[in-house]
Protein backbone atom coordinates (compact mmCIF):
# COMPACT_ATOMS: atom_id res chain seq x y z
CA UNK A 1 0.00 0.00 0.00
CA UNK A 2 1.38 3.61 -0.54
CA UNK A 3 0.94 6.24 1.52
CA UNK A 4 0.26 10.34 0.43
CA UNK A 5 2.26 12.01 2.95
CA UNK A 6 1.28 15.59 2.10
CA UNK A 7 -1.41 15.99 5.14
CA UNK A 8 1.65 14.69 7.44
CA UNK A 9 4.37 17.05 5.95
CA UNK A 10 3.86 20.77 5.58
CA UNK A 11 6.05 22.39 2.22
CA UNK A 12 8.69 23.96 4.05
CA UNK A 13 8.89 27.97 4.42
CA UNK A 14 12.68 27.40 2.61
CA UNK A 15 11.79 25.86 -0.31
CA UNK A 16 11.10 28.74 -2.76
CA UNK A 17 14.19 30.33 -1.36
CA UNK A 18 16.12 27.58 -2.58
CA UNK A 19 14.70 27.24 -5.67
CA UNK A 20 15.10 31.10 -6.54
CA UNK A 21 18.60 30.54 -5.89
CA UNK A 22 18.55 27.94 -8.22
CA UNK A 23 17.05 29.37 -10.97
CA UNK A 24 19.66 32.19 -10.52
CA UNK A 25 22.40 30.14 -11.72
CA UNK A 26 23.65 30.14 -14.72
CA UNK A 27 23.49 26.72 -16.47
CA UNK A 28 26.79 26.93 -17.79
CA UNK A 29 28.66 27.01 -14.46
CA UNK A 30 27.10 23.88 -13.57
CA UNK A 31 29.15 20.98 -15.00
CA UNK A 32 28.44 17.11 -15.06
CA UNK A 33 30.02 15.82 -12.10
CA UNK A 34 29.52 13.81 -9.01
CA UNK A 35 28.47 17.39 -7.14
CA UNK A 36 26.76 19.61 -10.14
CA UNK A 37 24.56 17.10 -11.66
CA UNK A 38 22.74 16.33 -7.90
CA UNK A 39 21.51 20.30 -8.36
CA UNK A 40 20.31 19.39 -12.34
CA UNK A 41 18.31 16.04 -10.87
CA UNK A 42 16.75 18.17 -8.15
CA UNK A 43 15.83 20.55 -10.49
CA UNK A 44 14.23 18.35 -13.20
CA UNK A 45 12.72 16.21 -10.15
CA UNK A 46 11.33 18.92 -8.44
CA UNK A 47 10.25 20.99 -11.89
CA UNK A 48 8.21 17.97 -12.69
CA UNK A 49 6.37 17.50 -9.32
CA UNK A 50 5.56 21.50 -9.84
CA UNK A 51 4.41 21.23 -13.60
CA UNK A 52 6.98 21.96 -15.64
CA UNK A 53 8.17 25.62 -15.96
CA UNK A 54 11.34 27.26 -13.62
CA UNK A 55 13.01 24.26 -12.29
CA UNK A 56 12.47 22.14 -15.24
CA UNK A 57 13.20 24.67 -17.85
CA UNK A 58 16.41 25.46 -15.75
CA UNK A 59 17.26 21.25 -16.00
CA UNK A 60 16.88 21.52 -19.65
CA UNK A 61 18.47 24.54 -20.20
CA UNK A 62 21.94 22.54 -18.24
CA UNK A 63 21.55 19.52 -20.27
CA UNK A 64 21.17 20.88 -23.76
CA UNK A 65 24.29 22.97 -22.73
CA UNK A 66 26.03 20.20 -21.91
CA UNK A 67 25.00 18.02 -25.00
CA UNK A 68 25.95 20.67 -27.73
CA UNK A 69 29.74 20.09 -26.47
CA UNK A 70 28.88 16.38 -26.89
CA UNK A 71 30.61 13.43 -25.03
CA UNK A 72 34.54 13.79 -24.19
CA UNK A 73 36.19 10.46 -24.79
CA UNK A 74 39.52 8.70 -24.93
CA UNK A 75 41.49 12.23 -25.14
CA UNK A 76 40.56 14.48 -22.23
CA UNK A 77 40.81 18.20 -22.29
CA UNK A 78 43.60 20.03 -20.51
CA UNK A 79 43.50 20.55 -16.93
CA UNK A 80 41.16 17.43 -16.53
CA UNK A 81 42.82 15.76 -13.32
CA UNK A 82 40.46 13.10 -11.89
CA UNK A 83 36.82 14.45 -11.43
CA UNK A 84 34.96 17.62 -12.25
CA UNK A 85 34.64 19.51 -8.82
CA UNK A 86 31.51 21.67 -8.83
CA UNK A 87 32.14 24.94 -10.47
CA UNK A 88 34.96 23.74 -12.28
CA UNK A 89 34.60 25.27 -16.17
CA UNK A 90 34.29 22.56 -18.11
CA UNK A 91 31.13 21.29 -20.33
CA UNK A 92 29.82 18.28 -21.88
CA UNK A 93 29.75 14.40 -20.49
CA UNK A 94 32.39 12.58 -19.35
CA UNK A 95 33.11 9.09 -20.90
CA UNK A 96 35.94 8.56 -18.05
CA UNK A 97 36.68 5.38 -15.96
CA UNK A 98 35.04 7.62 -12.99
CA UNK A 99 31.33 6.63 -11.60
CA UNK A 100 30.98 10.35 -10.64
CA UNK A 101 31.33 11.27 -14.24
CA UNK A 102 27.59 8.90 -14.71
CA UNK A 103 25.13 10.70 -12.90
CA UNK A 104 23.98 12.63 -16.28
CA UNK A 105 22.39 9.57 -16.79
CA UNK A 106 19.78 10.05 -14.23
CA UNK A 107 19.26 13.95 -15.29
CA UNK A 108 18.90 12.80 -18.60
CA UNK A 109 16.58 10.25 -18.33
CA UNK A 110 14.22 12.12 -15.75
CA UNK A 111 14.26 14.76 -18.82
CA UNK A 112 13.02 12.10 -21.10
CA UNK A 113 10.29 11.34 -19.21
CA UNK A 114 9.52 14.59 -18.54
CA UNK A 115 9.27 16.25 -22.16
CA UNK A 116 9.00 13.17 -23.75
CA UNK A 117 12.43 14.12 -25.97
CA UNK A 118 13.79 11.26 -26.92
CA UNK A 119 16.78 12.45 -27.70
CA UNK A 120 17.37 12.87 -23.87
CA UNK A 121 17.04 9.14 -23.60
CA UNK A 122 19.60 8.35 -26.43
CA UNK A 123 22.39 10.32 -24.84
CA UNK A 124 21.96 8.52 -21.25
CA UNK A 125 21.80 5.18 -23.12
CA UNK A 126 25.29 6.33 -24.36
CA UNK A 127 26.79 6.83 -20.88
CA UNK A 128 25.47 3.85 -19.96
CA UNK A 129 26.94 1.79 -22.51
CA UNK A 130 30.10 3.10 -21.61
CA UNK A 131 29.59 2.39 -18.21
CA UNK A 132 28.71 -1.32 -18.83
CA UNK A 133 31.35 -1.86 -21.11
CA UNK A 134 34.04 0.02 -19.46
CA UNK A 135 33.58 0.08 -15.77
CA UNK A 136 36.76 -0.73 -13.53
CA UNK A 137 35.45 -3.89 -11.50
CA UNK A 138 36.63 -6.48 -8.98
CA UNK A 139 36.40 -10.41 -10.63
CA UNK A 140 33.49 -10.46 -8.71
CA UNK A 141 31.93 -7.85 -11.54
CA UNK A 142 31.42 -5.03 -8.54
CA UNK A 143 32.36 -1.54 -10.04
CA UNK A 144 35.06 0.42 -8.72
CA UNK A 145 34.78 3.99 -8.01
CA UNK A 146 37.87 5.16 -10.64
CA UNK A 147 41.01 5.19 -11.87
CA UNK A 148 41.77 6.89 -8.75
CA UNK A 149 40.27 4.70 -6.39
CA UNK A 150 40.46 1.18 -7.77
CA UNK A 151 38.29 0.47 -4.85
CA UNK A 152 33.98 0.06 -4.01
CA UNK A 153 32.98 3.32 -2.12
CA UNK A 154 29.27 3.79 -0.84
CA UNK A 155 29.10 6.95 -3.22
CA UNK A 156 29.72 4.36 -5.83
CA UNK A 157 26.40 3.01 -5.82
CA UNK A 158 24.69 6.04 -6.40
CA UNK A 159 26.38 6.85 -9.86
CA UNK A 160 25.97 3.33 -11.06
CA UNK A 161 22.70 1.24 -10.09
CA UNK A 162 20.71 3.93 -9.29
CA UNK A 163 21.10 5.86 -12.75
CA UNK A 164 20.74 2.51 -14.36
CA UNK A 165 17.09 2.27 -12.39
CA UNK A 166 15.99 5.39 -14.08
CA UNK A 167 16.95 4.70 -17.12
CA UNK A 168 15.20 1.38 -17.11
CA UNK A 169 12.17 3.02 -16.00
CA UNK A 170 12.34 5.51 -19.29
CA UNK A 171 13.22 2.59 -21.27
CA UNK A 172 12.49 -1.00 -20.38
CA UNK A 173 16.13 -1.98 -21.32
CA UNK A 174 16.12 -4.81 -18.84
CA UNK A 175 20.07 -5.12 -18.62
CA UNK A 176 20.32 -2.05 -16.76
CA UNK A 177 17.42 -3.51 -13.90
CA UNK A 178 19.83 -6.18 -13.70
CA UNK A 179 23.02 -4.49 -13.28
CA UNK A 180 21.10 -2.18 -11.28
CA UNK A 181 20.11 -5.07 -8.38
CA UNK A 182 22.90 -7.05 -9.32
CA UNK A 183 25.65 -3.57 -8.35
CA UNK A 184 23.53 -3.14 -5.24
CA UNK A 185 23.64 -6.69 -3.62
CA UNK A 186 27.62 -6.44 -4.78
CA UNK A 187 28.03 -3.49 -2.67
CA UNK A 188 26.37 -5.33 0.37
CA UNK A 189 28.82 -8.24 0.08
CA UNK A 190 31.84 -5.87 0.39
CA UNK A 191 30.50 -2.54 2.83
CA UNK A 192 27.97 -3.65 5.24
CA UNK A 193 28.37 -4.12 8.76
CA UNK A 194 26.47 -7.34 9.50
CA UNK A 195 26.22 -6.49 13.03
CA UNK A 196 24.96 -2.97 12.63
CA UNK A 197 23.03 -3.16 8.86
CA UNK A 198 25.08 0.09 8.27
CA UNK A 199 27.33 0.59 5.44
CA UNK A 200 31.70 1.17 5.78
CA UNK A 201 33.03 3.76 3.26
CA UNK A 202 35.09 1.74 1.14
CA UNK A 203 36.16 -1.91 1.04
CA UNK A 204 39.73 -2.95 0.12
CA UNK A 205 39.95 -6.59 -1.45
CA UNK A 206 41.89 -8.24 1.47
CA UNK A 207 38.78 -7.24 3.37
CA UNK A 208 39.81 -3.62 5.28
CA UNK A 209 37.02 -1.15 5.62
CA UNK A 210 36.59 1.93 7.32
CA UNK A 211 35.99 1.93 10.79
CA UNK A 212 33.09 4.44 10.87
CA UNK A 213 29.96 4.91 9.37
CA UNK A 214 29.77 8.14 7.27
CA UNK A 215 26.03 9.43 7.85
CA UNK A 216 26.37 10.70 3.60
CA UNK A 217 27.64 7.48 2.63
CA UNK A 218 25.08 5.82 3.97
CA UNK A 219 22.59 8.57 2.88
CA UNK A 220 23.57 7.52 -0.80
CA UNK A 221 23.11 4.00 -0.23
CA UNK A 222 19.68 4.23 0.96
CA UNK A 223 18.83 6.01 -1.70
CA UNK A 224 19.99 3.89 -4.27
CA UNK A 225 18.30 1.24 -2.67
CA UNK A 226 15.39 3.04 -2.55
CA UNK A 227 15.20 4.32 -6.37
CA UNK A 228 16.33 0.58 -7.41
CA UNK A 229 13.56 -1.17 -5.20
CA UNK A 230 11.03 1.02 -6.42
CA UNK A 231 11.99 0.98 -10.43
CA UNK A 232 13.11 -2.36 -11.54
CA UNK A 233 10.98 -4.99 -11.51
CA UNK A 234 10.42 -6.88 -8.73
CA UNK A 235 10.96 -10.16 -9.83
CA UNK A 236 14.44 -8.79 -10.78
CA UNK A 237 16.86 -11.49 -9.34
CA UNK A 238 18.10 -10.08 -5.93
CA UNK A 239 15.25 -7.88 -5.71
CA UNK A 240 13.83 -9.52 -2.05
CA UNK A 241 17.18 -10.01 -1.00
CA UNK A 242 17.72 -6.13 -1.77
CA UNK A 243 14.54 -5.44 -0.01
CA UNK A 244 15.56 -7.05 3.52
CA UNK A 245 19.15 -5.55 3.04
CA UNK A 246 17.45 -1.87 2.39
CA UNK A 247 14.38 -2.57 6.00
CA UNK A 248 17.64 -3.39 8.11
CA UNK A 249 19.60 -0.20 7.05
CA UNK A 250 16.41 2.14 7.51
CA UNK A 251 16.29 0.78 11.19
CA UNK A 252 19.79 1.32 12.10
CA UNK A 253 19.38 4.82 10.31
CA UNK A 254 16.64 5.73 12.65
CA UNK A 255 18.50 4.31 15.69
CA UNK A 256 21.22 6.81 15.07
CA UNK A 257 18.85 10.15 14.60
CA UNK A 258 19.69 12.80 16.56
CA UNK A 259 16.75 14.19 18.88
CA UNK A 260 17.03 17.57 16.33
CA UNK A 261 16.11 15.40 13.39
CA UNK A 262 19.25 15.62 11.70
CA UNK A 263 22.31 12.62 11.11
CA UNK A 264 26.05 13.13 12.34
CA UNK A 265 28.83 12.87 9.74
CA UNK A 266 29.84 9.81 12.00
CA UNK A 267 27.10 7.84 12.89
CA UNK A 268 28.04 6.11 16.18
CA UNK A 269 30.30 9.29 17.19
CA UNK A 270 28.46 11.41 19.92
CA UNK A 271 31.29 14.17 19.09
CA UNK A 272 30.78 14.79 15.35
CA UNK A 273 29.24 17.48 13.66
CA UNK A 274 25.39 17.05 12.91
CA UNK A 275 25.33 17.83 8.90
CA UNK A 276 22.26 18.61 6.66
CA UNK A 277 23.42 16.81 2.83
CA UNK A 278 23.54 13.12 4.78
CA UNK A 279 20.34 14.18 6.73
CA UNK A 280 18.58 15.28 3.68
CA UNK A 281 19.78 11.63 1.82
CA UNK A 282 18.89 9.32 5.18
CA UNK A 283 15.52 11.19 4.71
CA UNK A 284 14.64 10.78 1.09
CA UNK A 285 15.74 7.11 0.95
CA UNK A 286 13.23 6.29 3.95
CA UNK A 287 10.38 8.84 2.90
CA UNK A 288 10.52 6.86 -0.51
CA UNK A 289 10.00 3.01 1.65
CA UNK A 290 7.14 4.78 3.67
CA UNK A 291 5.20 5.88 0.88
CA UNK A 292 5.79 2.76 -1.24
CA UNK A 293 4.44 0.51 2.14
CA UNK A 294 8.04 -0.90 2.80
CA UNK A 295 8.45 0.95 6.21
CA UNK A 296 5.73 1.95 8.86
CA UNK A 297 4.59 4.74 8.32
CA UNK A 298 4.59 6.02 11.89
CA UNK A 299 7.94 6.92 10.81
CA UNK A 300 6.82 10.03 8.93
CA UNK A 301 6.65 12.17 12.24
CA UNK A 302 11.03 11.13 12.51
CA UNK A 303 11.28 12.93 8.79
CA UNK A 304 8.82 15.64 9.67
CA UNK A 305 11.53 16.54 12.24
CA UNK A 306 14.14 16.39 9.73
CA UNK A 307 12.53 18.77 7.65
CA UNK A 308 11.75 21.41 9.76
CA UNK A 309 15.08 21.27 11.10
CA UNK A 310 16.80 21.07 7.61
CA UNK A 311 14.49 24.12 6.81
CA UNK A 312 16.24 26.50 9.59
CA UNK A 313 19.61 26.03 7.84
CA UNK A 314 18.29 27.66 4.53
CA UNK A 315 20.07 31.39 4.64
CA UNK A 316 18.30 34.33 4.07
CA UNK A 317 20.11 33.92 0.19
CA UNK A 318 18.62 30.68 -0.63
CA UNK A 319 21.44 28.35 0.24
CA UNK A 320 21.19 25.34 2.22
CA UNK A 321 24.25 25.26 4.59
CA UNK A 322 25.49 22.83 6.95
CA UNK A 323 26.96 20.49 4.34
CA UNK A 324 30.15 19.21 4.46
CA UNK A 325 32.59 19.26 1.91
CA UNK A 326 33.99 16.18 -0.21
CA UNK A 327 36.11 14.72 2.67
CA UNK A 328 37.36 11.37 0.68
CA UNK A 329 38.44 8.44 2.46
CA UNK A 330 36.44 8.52 5.82
CA UNK A 331 37.61 8.12 9.14
CA UNK A 332 37.31 10.30 12.56
CA UNK A 333 40.58 11.88 11.62
CA UNK A 334 39.51 13.16 8.19
CA UNK A 335 36.47 14.32 8.70
CA UNK A 336 36.56 15.90 11.81
CA UNK A 337 38.41 18.12 9.77
CA UNK A 338 35.57 18.80 7.34
CA UNK A 339 34.50 22.52 6.60
CA UNK A 340 30.86 22.64 5.74
CA UNK A 341 28.66 24.83 3.88
CA UNK A 342 26.88 25.31 0.58
CA UNK A 343 27.34 22.44 -1.82
CA UNK A 344 25.66 21.71 -5.35
CA UNK A 345 24.53 18.15 -4.11
CA UNK A 346 23.06 19.11 -0.41
CA UNK A 347 20.57 21.69 -2.70
CA UNK A 348 19.89 19.51 -5.21
CA UNK A 349 18.80 16.40 -2.67
CA UNK A 350 16.53 18.88 -0.74
CA UNK A 351 14.89 19.52 -4.09
CA UNK A 352 13.99 15.76 -4.52
CA UNK A 353 12.81 15.39 -0.91
CA UNK A 354 10.24 18.11 -0.76
CA UNK A 355 9.23 17.07 -4.41
CA UNK A 356 8.68 13.65 -3.56
CA UNK A 357 6.85 14.99 -0.65
CA UNK A 358 4.63 16.85 -2.38
CA UNK A 359 4.04 14.18 -5.27
CA UNK A 360 0.91 12.36 -4.97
Amino acid sequence: MKYDLKPCVPLLDGHKAVVAHTLAIDVTTVNTGWEDTMLALGAVIGGTAEGGAPLLNWARSWADHHLAAGFIRDELPDGYQTMQHSGAATRGFYLSPYCGEWGGISVLAELSRATGDGSYTEAAETIADHLHANALRWGDGTILHGHWSELPWVDTLYYTAAPLARLYRATRNTRHAVEAVRQCLLHAKHLRDPKTGLFFHEAHDDGRRTAWSWSRGNGWVVMTFADVLALCPQDTAGWDELMAIYRDLVTALLHHQHSSGLWRILLENDESHLETSGSVMIATGILSGIRNGWIDPGETALLRRTLLEVDTWVDYKGRLMGCQTPAGLGGWEKHKLSRMGERTYGAGAYLRLVADIDTP
